[in-house]
């Protein structure tokens, strides 16, 4: 199969958040705003100083990087690796579509806020200039298959191109896309343009021809395996499966383009019989954990089985305990509000 190719900058982006000004106040600060660190590659969009922590009740990723400037909502991006880590199920969107985003919790340098329908996997995109556009000859919204040239060539389907004055060319993918594809700075991409004039029919191969093919295929291995022998119909009207003439063994009568077969006469009398299920059973106690057992030694409280102290949490703890220490269950992630509420009303916190 021939095909005309055109070179096309691609670039890899970690998992990274947009946020509003109200979002970024509360976050870092009243009138806080975000330091550029540095230019991206599309214009006007930098890389912020601040970071963030993305919080859910399964799991916690550090050091989130923060792009600028401000939106009118916000965002969080995540590869599908990063959605498995803290327990999440995002959609694959482009970037601006948040229909069916997830949940998150944002922790910041100054406080923390629930990130409602936020959370998406972005979906990997072309950016374009109309001027590109016309040169590479596509139109905004086409979608387009694009290689990669690396030492695990890739093939990219259905890459939407997104046309917009701002904007320059490049091919955006996640890290795992690009792990997939062995991109590192330097690997090359192409936009691939199929000539029909060549490529035909290998490009649009007869899906029917196809199918016969593999027809043909199933009932010629059948055939060598022994399904050859003819069907009778079953004579008793309580007989529901046909049976092979002058035999017992079952037909598997005929469906579609194959035709009806008998099985093989298998003897399952070498199997022997089945060893006999023996349940092995242990006592309740073989099954907690030894630092559990211990527990009741070092916390003279009961121990808080909860996955995620957030401040409203920590305050009804409070409230609702005379004891000066408060024991949480090992894997519990308890916020920085949280522990200020617990400093503040002078409790002591354990883990266990």
């Amino acid at each position: 199969m021939s095909a005309k190719m055109k070179k096309i900058l691609i670039e890899a982006s970690g998992c990274h958040v947009h946020l509003t000004q109200t979002a970024i106040e509360t976050l870092f600060g009243k009138g806080a705003q975000l330091k550029k660190r540095r230019d991206l590659s599309q214009p006007g969009e930098f890389l912020s100083e601040q970071r963030l922590k993305l919080v859910t009740k399964d799991g916690v990723i550090d050091h989130v990087a923060v792009l600028g400037p401000a939106r009118s909502a916000v965002q969080v991006e995540l590869s599908m690796t990063d959605c498995r880590k803290l327990g999440l199920k995002a959609p694959v969107n482009l970037s601006g579509d948040l229909s069916g985003a997830s949940d998150v919790i944002l922790v910041g340098t100054h406080g923390e806020m629930k990130a409602t329908g936020s959370v998406i996997v972005a979906r990997n995109h072309i950016h374009m200039r109309p001027e590109d556009a016309e040169e590479y000859g596509v139109s905004d919204g086409q979608k387009v298959r694009v290689l990669v040239q690396s030492d695990r060539k890739v093939i990219f389907e259905d890459v939407p191109i997104r046309v917009k004055s701002s904007f320059m060319p490049a091919m955006h993918i996640d890290f795992d896309e690009a792990n997939a594809c062995g991109y590192r700075v330097g690997t090359e991409a192409f936009i691939l343009y199929d000539d029909p004039e060549t490529c035909a029919p290998e490009c649009h191969p007869d899906m029917g021809q196809m199918v016969r093919q593999v027809v043909e295929t199933v009932t010629d291995v059948l055939r060598r395996e022994g399904w050859q022998q003819p069907c009778r119909k079953a004579q008793a009207p309580e007989q529901v499966q046909p049976v092979c003439a002058g035999t017992d063994r079952p037909c598997r009568p005929a469906t579609g383009a194959l035709p009806a077969f008998c099985a093989p006469a298998v003897d399952l009398s070498a199997l022997g019989e089945a060893p006999a299920y023996k349940p092995k059973s242990k006592p309740a106690s073989a099954y907690i954990p030894e630092y559990m057992k211990a527990t009741a030694a070092v916390c003279p409280a009961p121990v808080i089985d909860m996955k995620l102290v957030t401040e409203k949490a920590a305050l009804d703890l409070v409230r609702s305990t005379e004891e000066k220490t408060i024991c949480f269950a090992r894997g519990s992630i308890i916020t920085p509000a949280a522990k200020d509420v617990f400093k503040n009303h002078k409790k002591t916190i354990k883990i266990v």
